[in-house]
C-alpha cells in the first residue's frame, strides 16, 4: 500500500538523520554558541563579572558578566560572545561588615544574551544588546531559605567590604537554549554556581566589585524539529495503515 510505503520512508529518513546526529556525538550549536554535551566537563562555564554589593537587609545586588570558557573551551562562539546580566538578589541579613561574616540572599534572575563581540565593562548596555539565549532564576533545592549564600573574606579598617565568596543554585526559566539545560542535575535544580569578588580599581556607577564565577550543571542534546516531525509522520502513517488493514 502506498501509505505504508510513505510511512516506512519517513521512519527510515528519521532514523538516518538520528544516526547522522549520533556520529557527531553531543556537539550542539544554539544561536552560534557551540559545545559538546558529552564533554567530560559538561556542563561548566567560567565568567568574569562586575557587581554591586549590599550591607543592609532588603537591599538588592545586580551586575553583568562575560562567559570566557564553556567546558574548558575558549572558542565556543565564533565571531560572537555570550554575556549575561543579573538582578533581584535581595539581602536577608544586615552585615556589620566583618571578616568571616555570613550573608544570604533570596530571589535572583540571570539573563544570557548572544551577540557580536562588543562587550565593554564600562558600558552595561553591551551585555544585554544581543539575542536572548537563556533565562535562569534563583533556586533553593536544599530548603535553606536562600538562593545565594556566602561569607566575607576581607574588610577594610573603615568597614568597607573588600573580598568575599558565595554559591547558589539556579533553575531554567526560558530562552533559546532552555531545553538543553532543563535537566534538574543539581539536587533538583538545573545549575549550581560559585563566585568570588574584590573591589574594582574605580567604581562604575553603583558597580563597585570585580569577580569571577563558575556555573555547573548538565546539558543534553535536543532533536531537531524536522527529525521529530518525520518520526511522527512515519508512526502516524503506519498506525493508519494498520487500522485500514483491520477494517478491510
Amino acid at each position: 500500500m502506498k501509505l505504508n510505503r510513505i510511512a516506512a520512508s519517513a521512519l527510515t529518513a528519521a532514523t538516518l538523520l538520528l544516526a547522522t546526529g549520533s556520529a557527531s556525538a553531543g556537539l550542539v550549536n544554539v544561536g552560534g554558541v557551540v559545545w559538546d554535551t558529552d564533554s567530560f566537563f559538561d556542563f561548566s562555564a567560567n565568567s568574569t563579572l562586575v557587581e554591586s554589593v549590599a550591607t543592609t537587609a532588603g537591599q538588592t545586588i545586580s551586575g553583568y558578566g562575560l562567559i570566557t570558557t564553556i567546558n574548558t573551551q575558549t572558542n565556543f562562539c565564533s565571531g560572537c560572545e555570550l554575556t549575561y546580566t543579573f538582578t533581584g538578589y535581595t539581602l536577608v541579613n544586615s552585615l556589620t561588615p566583618a571578616v568571616g561574616e555570613s550573608f544570604t540572599f533570596t530571589g535572583g534572575v540571570l539573563n544570557f544574551f548572544v551577540s557580536g563581540a562588543n562587550a565593554n565593562f564600562q558600558d552595561v548596555t553591551t551585555f544585554s544588546d544581543g539575542t536572548p539565549w537563556l533565562t535562569l532564576v534563583g533556586a533553593d533545592p536544599l530548603g535553606t531559605g536562600a538562593t545565594l549564600a556566602g561569607s566575607l573574606t576581607g574588610v577594610s579598617s573603615l568597614g568597607a567590604i573588600l573580598t568575599g565568596e558565595g554559591s547558589g543554585f539556579l533553575n531554567v526559566a526560558g530562552g533559546l537554549a532552555a531545553a538543553y539545560f532543563d535537566t534538574n542535575s543539581q539536587f533538583g535544580a538545573d545549575f549550581k554556581y560559585t563566585s568570588e569578588f574584590q573591589p574594582l580599581p574605580s567604581p562604575i556607577g553603583g558597580i563597585t566589585h570585580l569577580g569571577t564565577a563558575t556555573i555547573a550543571g548538565d546539558s543534553q542534546p535536543v532533536p531537531e524539529p524536522g527529525v521529530i516531525a518525520l518520526l511522527g509522520l512515519g508512526l502516524a502513517g503506519l498506525g493508519v495503515s494498520r487500522r485500514m488493514k483491520k477494517a478491510a
